[in-house]
């Protein structure tokens, strides 16, 4: 208690409800049924086994499925072309905003 980073008053209840399916399952399959007692310390082990950095960290990760993207996929991702932004300005029809009387604030100069 003493090394804990948190009492155990402020850890959250969340961790413990995940581990309530392993609980079950660990139960249901892996534990001998004849005594509550072998049962329980059967369902302990597992708990400790599944838990412990060390064994988790020497488990084999699942391999995740790699698929390549479709062309419209990568179009989409990919940066606009300088030509290609030149042309598009010219044909939606933008105009440079300039210096107008009645709107002086859009001015780059200063008077």
């Amino acid at each position: 208690m003493e090394k804990a980073l948190l009492p155990i008053g402020l850890l959250s209840e969340e961790a413990a409800e995940a581990r309530n399916k392993h609980f079950r399952m660990y139960r249901y399959n892996f534990s001998r049924k004849f005594s509550r007692i072998d049962c329980n310390a059967d369902v302990m082990n597992r708990l400790l086994l599944s838990s412990d950095p060390l064994l988790a960290s020497l488990r084999l990760k699942p391999k995740k499925r790699m698929e390549s993207l479709s062309k419209e996929a990568i179009a989409i991702l990919l940066p606009p072309s300088p030509e290609s932004e030149d042309d598009s300005d010219s044909e939606c029809g933008t105009e440079e905003v300039g210096e107008s009387d009645d709107e002086p604030w859009h001015s780059s100069s200063s008077n």
